[in-house]
């Protein structure tokens, strides 16, 4: 099932990096953004404990809307208890709204993959059988452009699922294309 996500997760960003110099005709259809960030996350079960995520996404525009590949990890080593790990790939819709000359928030919600694994052992990171369900996840960026196509800012996520709601806060880079 790993590699299943992996290929999916290459597909849609091959998709989104070849398909804009394919259809350059098309003015709807643009390349809005790429951004990364690592940060904190957190899930609702009992024994969670503040662990480390990572996030990635990339996103088009369609006149004022962001249609966005996303993709979060994050992982909690608990001191003698359980590792605890999720991942989510999810495909997204969200707006933007300016604030002022130099700050952008974004919000954006959607439907995605989530996978769960708790590690009683603690003996490996890799994720052996995890379980998985469909996702939805609320996310919200809120950007300083210092310079014209160049952003850093936060980046709060959650992912509202049937195994363990998922928690993130990243510090985010974006590097806006338009």
């Amino acid at each position: 099932m790993k590699l299943h996500c992996f290929t999916l997760f290459v597909s849609i960003t091959s998709f989104f990096l070849i398909h804009p110099t394919v259809t350059a005709q098309n003015k709807g259809f643009n390349m809005y953004a790429v951004s990364i960030g690592p940060g904190i996350a957190s899930s609702s079960s009992a024994t969670a404990k503040t662990g480390s995520s990572m996030n990635f996404d990339i996103a088009a525009s369609i006149d004022k809307h962001i249609i966005s590949f996303y993709f979060n990890a994050g992982l909690d080593l608990n001191k003698g208890g359980p590792a605890e790990t999720f991942t989510e790939f999810n495909l997204t819709y969200g707006r933007k709204w300016s604030l002022g000359q130099k700050f952008v928030l974004e919000g954006h919600t959607g439907v995605g993959y989530f996978t769960y694994d708790i590690d009683t052992n603690n003996f490996s990171l890799f994720i052996d059988s995890p379980k998985g369900t469909i996702g939805f996840p609320i996310r919200a960026k809120l950007l300083l452009y210092p310079v014209e196509k160049f952003g850093i800012g936060l980046n709060p996520n959650l992912n509202l699922n049937s195994l363990e709601t998922a928690y993130s806060l990243n510090l985010m880079l974006q590097y806006n294309f338009d």
